[in-house]
C-alpha cells in the first residue's frame, strides 16, 4: 500500500496534470509509480489499434486453436492472449471479444493487422469463419479510476483489463459510451504512461517477433491457459512453463542522463523523452552476452526485456557497483534503472 503522504502527493500530482497536460510525477519509491493514477476516474483513447471481426459456425473453434488462451475466458466479456509462430514467438498480443451469434472481435496493433489477417487467411482452410477488418468502425478506450468496475456497457464489447491490477475496463466501440460522462478524458499519452509504469507490455513495440509470450509475462497477464488443447506455437511455450525458468522478462525502466550519476531517479517527466525504442541496455563497462532491449517509451520511462537476475541484483545492491545503460539513436548515453513490478508473483 502507498503511504499516506505518497497518496497526498499523487491526488496533488492527478489534479495538476489534468490542468496542465504536464506528466510529472515524483515518489519515494520505483513501485510507487504503479499506482500514481489510479485515484482519479479517467478514460482515453487508445491509438494505433486495429480491429478484426471473425464470424461464423465454426469462429470460436477456429480461435481455439490459433492463440495461446482459452476462449471459455473470451465469454466472460474479453481476454487477452497471444498469437505465436510455429515456433512458439510472439506474432502478436491480441485482446479478443465475444460477441452474439458467433461473432468476435480480435484487436491488436496497427502495425501487426496485415500480418493477422494472412496468417487467420492462411489456417482458415475449410473452416467456416469469414474474417474482416472493421477498423474503421471501432474505436478503443480505456477507462480506469475507483468507480470504473462499476460502470454499464450494455450492447458495447468490453472487458475487465487483468493484465495488472487496476488497470480498469477496455472498451470497443463505434462512439464514445455514455458511461463515460462522469469521467475525465485524457490524452492517449497518459494512458502509454500509465500501463508502461505499472509494467505492462503492448503492441509491437514490446512483443517483437523474437520474444516468447511467457517473456513478454502473458503468463502474469493472464493471457495464456496451460491446461487448454492445441494451438499453433504450443510446444515451446508449454515446455518452457514446466521448465520452471524465464530468464528474460518485459520489466519497467526510468531513463536518466549519464551525468546525473548513479542515483536512481524517483521521477518521471516528459520534459526529457530520449528517443531509446529497440535500443540495447547493457550493463555498464561490460560486453553482455545477451544484453536487454528497451520496447515502448513514455517521456523518460519505458519498457525493456532485461534478465531478471540482473534487475533483482541491481533492486538489492548496496554499493551502486551494478547499472545499466543505453545508447540514443544520436549516440547519448542514458542510464536505465529497471524494477521488478510489485505485482508479479512471487517466486
Amino acid at each position: 500500500m502507498l503511504r499516506t503522504g505518497v497518496l497526498r502527493r499523487v491526488r496533488t500530482l492527478s489534479r495538476a496534470i489534468q490542468r496542465a497536460q504536464l506528466h510529472t510525477v515524483q515518489v519515494d519509491r520505483l513501485t510507487d509509480f504503479e499506482h500514481v493514477f489510479d485515484s482519479t476516474n479517467q478514460f482515453a483513447a487508445v491509438g494505433n489499434r486495429a480491429v478484426l471481426k471473425v464470424s461464423g459456425l465454426d469462429a470460436r473453434e477456429f480461435l481455439q486453436g490459433m492463440q495461446c488462451n482459452d476462449m471459455e475466458s473470451a465469454h466472460n466479456g474479453g481476454m487477452l492472449t497471444g498469437f505465436l509462430s510455429p515456433q512458439g514467438r510472439i506474432l502478436a498480443d491480441a485482446f479478443i471479444y465475444a460477441l452474439p451469434e458467433s461473432s468476435y472481435l480480435v484487436e491488436v496493433d496497427t502495425r501487426v493487422r496485415e500480418r493477422m489477417q494472412r496468417m487467420l487467411g492462411f489456417y482458415r482452410l475449410r473452416a467456416r469463419v469469414e474474417i474482416s477488418d472493421v477498423s474503421n468502425e471501432c474505436n478503443v478506450w480505456q477507462v480506469w479510476g475507483p468507480q470504473s468496475p462499476h460502470l454499464s456497457f450494455d450492447g458495447v464489447a468490453h472487458m475487465a483489463d487483468t493484465r495488472a491490477p487496476h488497470m480498469g475496463v477496455r472498451v470497443v466501440g463505434t462512439s464514445r459510451p455514455p458511461a463515460f460522462s462522469d469521467f475525465d478524458e485524457q490524452p492517449s499519452t497518459l494512458y502509454e504512461l500509465r500501463r508502461i509504469l505499472k509494467g505492462v507490455a503492448e503492441g509491437a513495440n514490446d512483443f517483437v517477433d523474437a520474444s516468447l509470450p511467457l517473456e513478454c509475462n502473458l503468463d502474469y497477464m493472464q493471457g495464456v491457459h496451460f491446461g487448454k488443447g492445441c494451438y499453433v506455437g504450443q510446444e515451446l511455450t508449454i515446455r518452457t512453463h514446466h521448465r520452471g525458468v524465464v530468464r528474460k522478462r518485459i520489466v519497467p525502466v526510468l531513463f536518466s542522463p549519464v551525468d546525473h550519476g548513479l542515483r536512481v531517479p524517483l521521477r518521471v517527466s516528459d520534459e526529457w523523452a530520449p528517443e531509446l525504442a529497440q535500443r540495447d541496455v547493457v550493463p555498464s563497462g561490460a560486453r553482455a552476452r545477451r544484453p536487454g532491449r528497451v520496447g515502448s517509451t513514455a517521456g523518460n520511462a519505458g519498457l525493456a526485456l532485461m534478465r531478471v537476475e540482473h534487475v533483482e541484483q541491481f533492486a538489492t545492491q548496496t554499493d551502486n557497483q551494478m547499472h545499466f545503460e543505453a545508447e540514443c539513436a544520436d549516440g547519448q548515453r542514458v542510464r536505465v534503472s529497471p524494477w521488478l513490478p510489485s505485482w508479479w508473483p512471487k517466486q
